[in-house]
């Protein structure tokens, strides 16, 4: 059984050893994650499996009455396709609600139909594509939801 909850402290090296396994191209460091996690105006939320091993998280910055940017989603491959992202972009957007957000907008790797899918599949409109976000090479799909 898959469960959720607020990341803490005690999470961040886990986030900084899944950040290289499943974002190799652009993993964020420990200090940054630190820092990130110090900040009232960003929330981070896992999924734990039966072992209570994060097998999921995703992270937003919410600023008030602005859109809001997710920062990452990752869930470990044998875990995905189970609703676990879905379950975690709704906690985070819910979240992001909760602070006065008027849109959610995030970045994904425009060779990552997978992703993209599921985020069509909340309601996300494609907007543009930035050119080498994640790095040479790299490019970005912007895409947005607007909040109710």
């Amino acid at each position: 059984m898959i469960t959720y909850r607020d990341a803490n402290a005690f999470d961040l090296p886990v986030f900084v050893s899944l950040d290289k396994e499943l974002f190799p191209y652009s993993p964020w460091s420990a200090s940054q994650y630190k820092e990130e996690f110090s900040s009232p105006t960003r929330h981070f939320v896992v999924a734990v499996d039966e072992a209570e091993s994060i097998i999921g998280y995703a992270g937003v910055f919410a600023p008030g009455q602005a859109e809001a940017d997710i920062l990452t989603v990752g869930v470990v491959p044998q875990h995905r396709g189970k609703g676990v992202a879905k379950a975690l972009m709704a906690l985070i957007t819910e979240w992001a609600k909760g602070q006065g957000s008027i849109a959610m907008m995030l970045e994904v790797k425009i060779d990552n139909p997978e992703a993209i899918g599921l985020y069509e599949s909340l309601g996300y409109a494609k907007l543009n594509v930035r050119k080498d976000y994640f790095g040479a090479g790299l490019d970005a799909q912007v895409m947005r939801l607007e909040l109710p």
